[in-house]
């Protein structure tokens, strides 16, 4: 993923997290670097499963790889960051099939 695809993919995903309500409470900078973090740690699971060069995206192993990554820089939102990823794997397979990159396998 390079620097305009990843810009493209925050901006929609902070819409989509606004949109929900449910982070509200987060400061306006915990989320915003909590979404570029989501984005840059899927984009190098991406990367190194191969995905732009054929290779599957196996939603479990993305899933496991972002929470504990999640857990690792944003530890003080711990009892959030469950359901935080399974929202942002939700926003991000929503923006992918916005612009039609879905192969369901």
């Amino acid at each position: 993923m390079d620097q305009q695809e990843k810009a493209k993919v925050v901006a929609f995903a902070k819409e989509r997290f606004r949109g929900l309500g449910d982070y509200d409470f987060l400061p306006s900078m915990d989320l915003d670097a909590m979404i570029d973090a989501f984005v840059s740690m899927d984009a190098e699971y991406m990367r190194e499963a191969g995905v732009d060069q054929g290779g599957v995206y196996d939603d479990e192993a993305a899933f496991d790889r972002l929470f504990a990554g999640m857990k690792e820089r944003f530890n003080q939102y711990q009892m959030y960051l469950m359901r935080m990823t399974e929202d942002y794997m939700d926003i991000f397979e929503e923006y992918l099939d916005s612009i039609d990159a879905i192969e369901w396998v």
